[in-house]
């Protein structure tokens, strides 16, 4: 009822020229025929593939140097866990509210930090930019996602036996040689399914894009989430915006 149901009946809508307030007619494949001629589809296929491979990347490598770092034992390592793990447990409406704050041309933290420290002399207008607008969302995705790389690695991490680095110094080797050999491959299942499940929900990702550039400029953060909304809401237009969602499920 909750599942199949939804699926199916939004799998049929998407076969049609169903358009908010107006009759569903079947059209059969017209909706995808069109979208896969549509320059701006094309595009915004990129953009997700661009900005899911990205913000993987970046938080694979800095999620596995959070729990490498976090396994470690020193002071207050406990309260420093915890702290580490509020990005990924706030609201993910008020992270991208900090961040379009931070972000701000006009008053906003990262063109004070960079006049403070002489970088630019101008006001950096951050959203106005291609470049520069795909770079604030991944840098909000990555900072919100991390923590759950550092906790998942990190607890493989705990249950490595110390005996294997206690036998690897006998050996002699070094700190990249225990962590390539030892370290490395023991994490590396966990660290997949990690970047597996973070994955399909960066795919997702609708609030972060929508909230801090509504797709702009000019269409270049516009992933496939977006394009679909813009396609069924504000177009109207909800058989061909249920296509892009069908065709994103691949």
């Amino acid at each position: 009822c909750f599942l199949a149901f939804p699926m199916v009946w939004g799998l049929y809508m998407s076969f049609t020229n169903k358009t908010i307030g107006n009759p569903a007619s079947f059209v059969g494949f017209k909706n995808y025929i069109r979208l896969l001629g549509d320059a701006e589809y094309r595009r915004s296929i990129l953009n997700t593939v661009f900005f899911t491979a990205v913000s993987i990347l970046v938080k694979t490598v800095l999620g596995m140097l959070m729990a490498l770092s976090l396994n470690q034992k020193f002071k207050g390592r406990n309260i420093a866990r915890a702290l580490l793990m509020i990005p990924w447990t706030l609201p993910n409406i008020v992270v991208v509210y900090n961040w379009r704050w931070i972000f701000n041309s006009t008053g906003g933290i990262a063109n004070y930090i960079l006049k403070s420290l002489h970088i630019t002399n101008t006001d950096i207008i951050w959203f106005g930019s291609a470049g520069l607008a795909m770079t604030t969302i991944i840098v909000a995705n990555v900072w919100r996602g991390t923590p759950f790389f550092g906790v998942s690695i990190l607890a493989k991490l705990q249950t490595i036996p110390k005996d294997y680095y206690e036998a690897a110094e006998i050996d002699g080797a070094g700190l990249w040689q225990k962590f390539r050999h030892i370290t490395l491959p023991e994490v590396k299942d966990v660290t997949i399914l990690s970047a597996l499940m973070s994955t399909i929900w960066t795919i997702n990702e609708f609030e972060t894009v929508w909230l801090l550039t509504g797709g702009g400029p000019n269409g270049t953060t516009e992933v496939m989430n977006v394009y679909s909304y813009k396609t069924a809401m504000r177009s109207m237009m909800l058989g061909r915006g249920i296509a892009v969602a069908v065709l994103a499920m691949p």
